[in-house]
């Protein structure tokens, strides 16, 4: 740490952070005596800045940030985040969150690599970053160690979807009225499997034909944001009848017994109907989602509509159904083609 003299004739102090960068700050002063005091108090407020850093430890970090997730993340969120601050903490050790830095991170996602795979490592990347990002927030920690490490890089893999006979052997193996509509629903929307069974009837709008789906008290969209999704005449008519046994507006379209059905079950029964209608063993229930978007694409439905249908709010997350529409591909190229001419 230390002071030079400017050629604007006024003092800067010089000092290197926790993270071993080099910074300066401007001590506004013209006066050697002046700069000097200024350095005697950075001094002590560094001294004072860094006792309150090492109090707070990764568990301690880890209690408090989970229980602020609970009230803006969702549930499934919630739980990655544990599992990610568990894990973090089980192969770092409990370390003063201020002393985490490059090495660290590096070790536990070659670790994360060797334990599980690269989509584990980068999952828990995601949300390990943006708790160190609270931190960063809270005052725990200068600056976010994991802005200086790279997010591990996954291959690109083409999502598995129903194809059409495919699809109709599933309907065939699924006896629970209740199931198989819920099953409708979801491939003829490409709902998340936790906007569907969020959905209650003050969400549709028959006399439209559309959906909305909401945040609520009591669920969150993956982006925080709503968005109208139009329904085929099939599922209008399927809605219309299940209504008849509605009991009121806010109650839940799919459920049981009146109450939430949960994802695991969904999940679950839904893999077993899979494994009955004996189609591709890695279809799962989020294929149904992927099937809806497949479908449109290879139907010409533009990849900008699909988006929003999806409600993803990035263009580069649905580039995954871009090989499934070539021919909106090669009009594309062939308007060069005409320009050249």
């Amino acid at each position: 740490m230390f002071l030079s003299k400017r050629s604007n004739r006024c003092y800067y102090l010089w000092y290197v952070d926790e993270l071993g960068h080099k910074r300066k700050v401007s001590t506004k002063c013209r006066q050697k005596a002046d700069a000097l005091r200024f350095l005697q108090s950075f001094k002590r407020q560094e001294h004072e800045r860094k006792q309150n850093l090492s109090r707070v430890s990764l568990a301690e970090f880890t209690a408090k940030y989970l229980e602020y997730s609970k009230g803006v993340h969702t549930r499934s969120t919630n739980e990655t985040n544990q599992a990610s601050l568990n894990e973090f903490k089980r192969l770092i050790g409990d370390l003063p969150l201020h002393k985490i830095g490059v090495r660290e991170i590096e070790a536990f996602l070659a670790e994360k690599r060797r334990e599980a795979s690269v989509w584990t490592a980068r999952c828990y990347f995601t949300s390990l970053a943006a708790a160190f990002e609270t931190a960063k927030r809270w005052g725990n920690v200068l600056e976010n160690p994991f802005r200086l490490v790279a997010k591990p890089k996954t291959p690109e893999l083409q999502p598995v979807f129903f194809t059409r006979s495919d699809f109709s052997a599933l309907l065939k193996v699924i006896e629970d009225r209740d199931f198989r509509e819920l099953v409708i629903a979801a491939i003829s929307t490409g709902m998340r499997q936790g906007e569907l069974l969020a959905l209650r009837w003050d969400w549709i709008d028959f006399s439209r034909k559309v959906l909305t789906v909401k945040n609520t008290d009591d669920f969150l969209t993956k982006n925080r944001r709503s968005r109208v999704i139009p329904m085929t005449e099939l599922l209008c008519k399927l809605l219309k009848g299940r209504k008849r046994n509605a009991v009121s507006e806010t109650a839940f379209v799919f459920h049981k017994n009146g109450k939430k059905l949960s994802r695991d079950f969904v999940s679950k029964t839904f893999k077993r109907y899979v494994v009955s209608a004996g189609v591709d063993n890695r279809l799962h229930y989020h294929s149904l989602r992927h099937s809806f978007a497949s479908w449109l694409a290879i139907d010409g439905v533009s990849l900008y509509a699909i988006q929003k249908l999806l409600g993803h709010s990035s263009s580069s997350v649905t580039q995954i159904y871009s090989h499934l529409a070539p021919e909106q591909l090669h009009a594309t190229v062939d308007r060069l083609g005409v320009a050249l001419n």
